[in-house]
């Protein structure tokens, strides 16, 4: 019976230590070092969905700001945080506060040789596919940790939410544009929008579904389950920016000519929120690109003007935030 007891106490007992609030749920500034023109940059770790994997990042903002627009920038395939450093700190001299994380996989969270094949970045083998599109999924599910670990910081304003992505970033961007509400302004450079096309890279139709029926049930089950093409309806109102290149080498421009047509359907009603830039060029980001995804990711997440002495603010009169939803080079 003492036995039986001790046993009962030892589990209610590891019970509550499972439950308990343990170190790396909490985000940690590992180093913290100031800019030349104001600004700070931090290398920080953040919680993910899997506590055994916490997310590297570094965050750059303007020094003693508050309530700033966070931004979340996401890498390419076999890309890494720093690679979005210039990006973040272009933006922070802007007034945001700009975070890249290492992807699943990627930078800091790299496991020796998962790289190792040449041919990766064409994906189609279904190694290749798996690592791509578990960087993509197991990143949309670590997003709402981040985005929690970061709301109680004074110079952040969570309301004002933005996300930016290039090539596999963007692929990102686009699951996170449809799943996640709290996002203000979106902006995919260079991404795939129907991910059997971009992961086969065949085209919608009978050789596309034999390449698909050759891969196993998990990636099948794993695609299916981020694949932006048959969630178009899920986007409209969250303001989006999409820029790709007709030339681009890694995902068809019909493939996301396509989509587009789908989404201006959606977006009718505002239409001032979805932007498609076609350029001229391969799988990079022109200038032109650039500059639009910084003003878009302005226009939408910028603060509103200060009301007139006397005057109601925006919020109380909607009962919502103005931007809210109601009304680089590299791979792929």
């Amino acid at each position: 019976m003492r036995f039986m007891l001790g046993c009962v106490a030892g589990v209610l007992l590891a019970g509550i230590a499972l439950g308990a609030e343990r170190p790396e749920d909490k985000p940690v500034v590992l180093e913290r070092a100031e800019l030349d023109g104001g600004l700070v940059r931090e290398k920080i770790r953040l919680p993910g969905c899997d506590p055994s994997d916490p997310v590297p990042a570094i965050a750059v903002y303007p020094k003693e700001a508050a309530r700033l627009p966070l931004v979340f920038l996401f890498h390419w395939f076999r890309g890494s945080k720093e690679t979005m450093e210039p990006w973040a700190r272009e933006l922070a001299a802007k007034g945001f506060f700009a975070v890249a994380p290492d992807l699943p996989w990627h930078g800091e969270r790299s496991v020796k040789g998962v790289f190792a094949r040449p041919d990766m970045p064409n994906l189609g083998e279904e190694f290749a596919v798996f690592i791509h599109q578990s960087s993509i999924a197991h990143g949309a599910r670590d997003f709402p940790f981040l985005l929690d670990a970061l709301r109680g910081r004074k110079e952040i304003d969570p309301e004002r939410l933005g996300v930016g992505g290039f090539s596999m970033g963007a692929g990102l961007v686009m699951v996170l544009a449809w799943q996640e509400k709290r996002i203000r302004a979106a902006v995919s450079l260079a991404g795939a929008c129907d991910f059997w096309w971009d992961v086969t890279k065949v085209p919608p139709g009978p050789k596309q579904d034999e390449v698909k029926a050759a891969y196993s049930e998990r990636i099948r089950r794993l695609v299916a389950s981020i694949d932006p093409w048959p969630r178009a309806d899920r986007f409209a109102p969250t303001p989006l920016l999409m820029a790709n290149g007709r030339k681009d080498g890694y995902i068809d421009i019909e493939s996301v000519r396509r989509f587009v047509e789908k989404l201006k359907t959606h977006y009718a009603a505002t239409p001032d929120r979805f932007r498609f830039i076609e350029e001229d060029a391969g799988h990079e980001e022109t200038a032109r690109m650039h500059r639009e995804a910084n003003d878009w990711l302005t226009r939408f997440l910028a603060p509103p003007p200060a009301p007139a002495a006397g005057a109601p603010s925006a919020e109380a009169v909607t009962g919502r935030h103005p931007a809210s939803g109601g009304g680089r080079r590299g791979s792929s």
